[in-house]
């Protein structure tokens, strides 16, 4: 416990103190987030930025089902909006519902009946308000879907319902205004921001002023530190990258005209390339750290946002290194090798960190090969544990534990020190080594090192456990679903649905089931190869090439 508070900004606890001591006194007295009256509609509102998700909701025998986390969940008015359990996390299961954005999905009439039965049934200040209709960044998304949504159907202001929603959102914007995410930060906050200049441009007059104000004030703060100089947002994941870029899109169609406007298209420009870069050939995102194949905006349907808003085309680069994320690459044509040489995520930030130093992602022949395990879920329990822990990723173990020492569902106490002491381009590749020290309270202070040569269809990587006293030091390999191992002569091929890639190592090999979660709440089961080196301090190695 005191490793993870040692890191957190003393700004960050003192506003959870008052946060919470906010969120106790309002369950009993819930005053406050009242408008004087909602302030009027701007006369020519902003519009979506992106398509419809039409998929996030189905119409079936004339009733309509939102599906998310790959389950369904009914929307026929009562709707059931807080007492339900979800086979994978019911807490982010609420949160998700209470965004509400199926709403893109279903027509004006379900729409209505959705958002009045919401408003009806979702007072504000009910019993922990804050973990599900009232969560400050269940707020942020929700708003906005309202706010587009009134944009793209014109629902008449003056009627009943036209009312209704208008005077919810008002409140709810209000609600938003007092309390922040400057606890937690991140992505959370820059949500907050985007509901802020959205409602900037929605509503009219002194309400609006200061909502826009806001807004800017806190985007002005947060993105020379959250969006690091090679443009990854600084939480290193890929997928939460992608939903942070497009987030990023939104707020620039908003915001006020002048420096913060400019510095926010300089800084999408950042944002994209790492986007781009990060991308695999079946055009979804990596999955290092926390995130889902699906979990945002396809990425070049982002990428597209920003070639039409601001003009600017990106494409992905052949040979790339984005050093600040410790993030590097290779890209080919239906190639792309990332490897992982940087911190887990920000001191003060871990929440969506992962075991994951000096790991790997493959794809060849335009389908992963050497995947990433993925997220099922974010409870507390044992597939949450897998899914950050250092055997699930590409990466060497000691004695089967991890690089950082992580608990509960979000939480790291001691954490990795990463160096990188060589990086060097080469005419077909590059060349990297790295090292951590994520294992130094071990006896004997091992430290592993890896050195990657990269070139196109092979991967070649030398490990040495420097130091130790007699730890197992394995390697593991997890193998996109449909892919297996198989011996041919001296080395073993990785086989199946059109793949074959040869394997030399002279370390022991066995092949053991495993799972993947390419997205929250999906399963599917895999083959993961693990590599024996022996006893630390030790060395071995292996070479991926495809045929």
């Amino acid at each position: 416990m005191f490793e993870s508070v040692r890191h957190t900004r003393a700004r960050q606890l003192v506003r959870r103190l008052g946060l919470t001591a906010k969120r106790r006194v309002a369950e009993r007295l819930p005053l406050g987030g009242r408008l004087a009256e909602a302030p009027a509609l701007a006369p020519d509102l902003p519009t979506p930025v992106f398509p419809a998700r039409t998929e996030l909701a189905t119409r079936e025998n004339g009733r309509w089902q939102a599906r998310f986390l790959s389950h369904a969940h009914a929307l026929t008015p009562p709707i059931v909006w807080r007492d339900f359990d979800w086979p994978h996390g019911t807490p982010l299961a609420r949160l998700t519902l209470h965004y509400m954005e199926f709403l893109e999905a279903v027509d004006d009439a379900a729409f209505a009946a959705i958002v009045d039965d919401w408003i009806e049934r979702n007072p504000p200040y009910g019993p922990r308000y804050w973990t599900s209709d009232w969560n400050s960044f269940a707020v942020s998304i929700r708003s906005v879907v309202w706010m587009q949504q009134w944009a793209a159907r014109r629902p008449d202001a003056a009627s009943p319902f036209g009312r209704r929603l208008i005077g919810s959102l008002a409140r709810q914007l209000a609600f938003l205004e007092r309390n922040l995410e400057t606890d937690i930060g991140g992505n959370h906050l820059l949500k907050n921001v985007k509901a802020l200049l959205w409602a900037g441009r929605f509503f009219t007059g002194e309400a609006a002023v200061r909502w826009s104000a806001l807004g800017m004030k806190v985007l002005a703060r947060e993105l020379p530190e959250q969006l690091l100089p090679d443009g990854l947002h600084f939480e290193r994941s890929p997928a939460y990258h992608a939903q942070v870029t497009a987030d990023l899109v939104e707020c620039w169609t908003v915001h006020p005209e002048g420096l913060g406007k400019d510095s926010l298209a300089a800084a999408l420009g950042r944002a994209g390339q790492a986007l781009a870069d990060t991308t695999h050939p079946d055009g979804l995102s990596s999955l290092f750290n926390d995130g889902g194949l699906h979990m945002a905006y396809a990425p070049s349907t982002v990428l597209d946002a920003i070639a039409r808003q601001l003009g600017t085309a990106i494409v992905a680069r052949p040979l790339f290194d984005l050093p600040a994320a410790g993030y590097f690459g290779l890209r080919g044509a239906g190639e792309l090798a990332l490897v992982d040489c940087g911190p887990i995520g920000p001191d003060h930030l871990p929440a969506h960190a992962h075991g994951d130093v000096l790991s790997f992602e493959w794809s060849v022949g335009g389908r992963r090969v050497v995947v990433d395990t993925g997220v099922l879920e974010y409870a507390v329990g044992p597939d949450r544990a897998r899914s950050r822990s250092t055997a699930a990723h590409n990466t060497v173990t000691l004695d089967g534990g991890d690089q950082a020492e992580f608990w509960s569902a979000f939480r790291v106490a001691r954490r990795p020190r990463v160096t990188v002491g060589l990086y060097e381009r080469r005419a077909l590749g590059f060349v990297l080594e790295g090292s951590h020290d994520g294992y130094a309270e071990l006896a004997g202070g091992p430290r592993h090192v890896r050195r990657f040569d990269v070139r196109s269809h092979v991967i070649a990587v030398e490990d040495r456990v420097a130091g130790g006293a007699g730890q197992a030091a394995v390697a593991r390999l997890l193998l996109a679903p449909g892919l297996d191992l198989a011996r041919a002569g001296g080395d073993h091929l990785i086989v199946g649905d059109g793949v074959r890639v040869r394997l030399r190592t002279a370390a022991a090999v066995t092949v053991v089931d495993a799972p993947y979660w390419p997205d929250f709440g999906v399963e599917q089961r895999a083959r993961q190869i693990v590599l024996d080196y022996g006893a630390a301090p030790c060395s071995g190695g292996f070479v991926l090439e495809a045929e």
